[in-house]
């Protein structure tokens, strides 16, 4: 579908865009405001929505990027950049977060460390008012299930953030009595959620509009993903009804499977990956479910192809050796077991005879970002591998040596414009309802080789890898060691494969986190931090014990001389965040989260 092309300037009048502050107790504009007259008309509906989407489908985010994702300490270009607090990419510095380190969202003031109820006051304010004027319901009915869908992502967020949170549904006030009510079992949250849901798709049209504006299909799509996401962590973590949440996710991934709406791009298997996140217009992709586009004319830009570019925005991250491990060989076996494979002694040897997805999502020297002359003014073609402090790696740093590739923009003329660059951001995709289809129904027990082939092969069709088979899965040692030693369970071989499937397929667009702690495997950032195999002749300016580590083997240790352990840190109280103490003495009915009661 078409990405909605926003005004975010002068849509609403000022007091209603900047008046609200980081917390509750800051009085919302409406106060003053006659509801009756407040909308006169349906674009006033439309014009009060619009700021919404930017906040919830953000995309590229917008302008200079400038901004932060708290609590995570994210670019606003999450989608690109959230992989880097996983177990999928490292950064110069560490994650306060991969690091168990985030002490200060703890300490921190009203509204901070994620709890932050800002934008809900003004999906609570529509839902109190939009019945009070005088326009009929079917002039505002659209309007209504699109904020009935954005208070159900808001939720999700919470939840995945914190557990327990409490439901709000009134657009608080100083004495509002719900300042202090306590939290609500995420149980409840999560039913509260699907029911918003519900409501949002009796409101909302067909996705077939190819409106650019939030439909059925996404609604689906997001069942798809939540229910996915509360199955698993209900029985990875213990909880009640998981097998509900599954079937809700698989139910709702078959529907849009069985539309007819959507299909897999499909192209030179050598290049269609990578190509499919280099665009500015997926209004004809059948893959895109949902995308945000950006119109110099209409809309203010994003720079973000040329923050990419120049590496700037990567802050010097690179890909980490666990991921790379991952990626199967060109005969659908495993790096443990395959004779394809061709050891780690430089990237375009390992990177050799492997799944194609590996050498369009990470750059081999002299491919994408890594051709001379692309990016900072002296970039080489190959990245400098090197640490903080480093004396060769004033802008070309890549702190693994393995650098991104995918959502690389081969565009000059884009990084050109800066804050008006057009690359789009796709940010709902069909590869992962395919995804969830199969995992939901390996979970459930009720995998087949049909589902297989309806799913994961399809995937795998498209850079022409061998299909996997039912009762035939690669053998695997390393990863299974890794799981029984770091996860501490062991999964089936097809389930394994599912969700290295769903690594690979889905690297660097922000969906690692969720799946390491839904899946209870967190701890798996406690892994040793590697990159790739240093030879000093192809580096012969950068100085071994000064700007890089190397471990016994000859690989790269981004964070020896950051962290010192090497690796970072892992606690169970990681999977939900703290709620900040100031919180904690506004409203006393608020209990803190396990692990952070008396942390320091």
């Amino acid at each position: 579908m078409k990405s909605i092309k926003l005004l975010f300037s002068g849509l609403l009048s000022l007091s209603l865009l900047s008046a609200c502050n980081d917390d509750f107790l800051d009085r919302y504009p409406e106060a003053d405001r006659s509801e009756a007259t407040f909308w006169t008309s349906k674009s006033d509906f439309e014009l009060y929505v619009n700021t919404l989407y930017p906040k919830y489908l953000s995309g590229f985010g917008a302008v200079w990027q400038d901004g932060n994702v708290q609590p995570k300490g994210i670019n606003e270009a999450q989608i690109v950049y959230g992989d880097i607090i996983t177990d999928n990419a490292v950064t110069t510095s560490y994650s306060k977060v991969t690091n168990n380190d985030y002490i200060s969202y703890l300490t921190g003031g009203t509204g901070s460390g994620g709890w932050n109820w800002e934008n809900l006051r003004q999906i609570n304010y529509f839902l109190n008012n939009y019945a009070k004027t005088a326009i009929s319901p079917e002039e505002y009915n659209v309007y209504l299930g699109e904020i009935y869908f954005f208070k159900a992502l808001e939720y999700f967020d919470k939840v995945k953030l914190f557990g327990d949170v409490p439901w709000l549904t009134k657009d608080l006030q100083t004495d509002s009595e719900e300042l202090y009510a306590p939290r609500n079992k995420r149980e409840d949250v999560i039913d509260s959620v699907l029911m918003v849901l519900e409501k949002s798709y009796g409101l909302l049209p067909e996705g077939s509009s190819n409106s650019g504006r939030i439909n059925k299909d996404m609604v689906l799509f997001m069942k798809s993903r939540i229910g996915l996401y509360e199955g698993t962590y209900r029985k990875y973590h213990g909880g009640e009804n998981a097998q509900k949440y599954l079937e809700l996710s698989a139910s709702a991934s078959l529907e849009l499977m069985q539309s007819g709406k959507y299909e897999i791009t499909t192209g030179d298997p050598n290049t269609v990956y990578n190509s499919l996140f280099a665009q500015e217009d997926y209004a004809s992709n059948k893959e895109i479910v949902y995308w945000r586009g950006y119109n110099s004319e209409l809309t203010l830009g994003s720079a973000f192809s040329r923050y990419f570019t120049q590496n700037n925005r990567n802050g010097g991250s690179g890909a980490t050796r666990s991921l790379i491990d991952d990626y199967l060989c060109k005969d659908g076996e495993s790096i443990s077991t395959s004779t394809l494979y061709n050891g780690k002694n430089s990237i375009e040897l390992e990177f050799k005879d492997r799944d194609p997805r590996l050498a369009q999502t990470i750059s081999i020297p002299g491919e994408y970002s890594l051709r001379p002359g692309i990016g900072m003014a002296g970039s080489t073609a190959n990245p400098l591998p090197g640490i903080k402090g480093s004396n060769t790696a004033s802008g070309n740093l890549c702190v693994t040596g393995y650098r991104l590739a995918k959502w690389f923009y081969d565009n000059p003329a884009d990084w050109a414009r800066t804050t008006n660059g057009l690359q789009a951001a796709p940010i709902l995709r069909y590869a992962e309802i395919l995804l969830n289809y199969a995992e939901a129904k390996a979970e459930l027990g009720q995998i087949s080789q049909t589902i297989l082939d309806q799913t994961i092969n399809v995937l795998r069709e498209r850079v022409a890898m061998p299909a996997l088979r039912l009762g035939n899965e690669p053998t695997d040692p390393r990863l299974d060691e890794i799981y029984a030693t770091y996860v501490g369970y062991t999964v089936t071989p097809v389930l394994r494969e599912i969700r290295r499937e769903r690594r690979v397929e889905m690297a660097f667009e922000d969906v690692r986190w969720d799946d390491l702690v839904r899946w209870k495997a967190l701890k798996l950032l406690s892994m040793p931090v590697e990159g790739m195999k240093f030879n000093q002749k192809d580096y012969p300016s950068i100085k071994v014990g000064t700007d890089i580590i190397l471990s016994g083997d000859g690989l790269i240790l981004p964070y020896a001389q950051i962290l010192n352990n090497q690796n970072r840190t892992f606690d169970e109280r990681m999977y939900h965040f703290p709620i900040p103490i100031t919180e904690l003495v506004l409203n006393p009915n608020l209990e803190q989260n396990p692990g952070w009661e008396t942390a320091k």
